[in-house]
């Protein structure tokens, strides 16, 4: 049986993160999204497997929930769908407020690219055990 990572973190909303319709833009999601799966990958893998491959977005599809305010304290959590497939990586992410109340989430697609020439490559063994743990 395999277990996901996950990873999460805390962040407050800013005044430069609100649109005009006082609350937080929907492309500030879409970057905290982006953020949090990147720091998921440089904080797991090795910088020798960073420096080979890199990640890039197929589709994001975020769910809003209910608006963030400024000065909110917000909490993201992420992680990988245990089924990659070639080189295609499903992920989610869950954005609470500070009560634990479920505010937005994304269902992202990624895929795994060489580094070098940006051509897709397939998620193999190495980058499965990145985020998979094998029980």
């Amino acid at each position: 049986m395999d277990k996901v990572s996950t990873h999460q973190k805390t962040i407050f909303v800013k005044a430069a993160d609100i649109d005009e319709l006082d609350h937080v833009n929907n492309i500030v999601y879409l970057s905290w999204v982006q953020d949090i799966a990147k720091e998921h990958w440089q904080i797991r893998a090795s910088q020798a497997i960073i420096d080979q491959y890199k990640w890039v977005v197929v589709n994001h599809n975020i769910t809003y929930k209910k608006p963030l305010k400024i000065h909110q304290k917000v909490w993201i959590k992420t992680q990988v769908f245990d089924n990659a497939q070639g080189a295609l990586w499903g992920r989610m992410v869950w954005i609470y407020d500070d009560s634990e109340l479920l505010m937005a989430e994304a269902n992202s697609q990624w895929c795994l690219v060489d580094a070098q020439s940006f051509k897709p490559r397939r998620i193999n063994d190495e980058i499965r055990s990145v985020f998979l743990t094998y029980e």
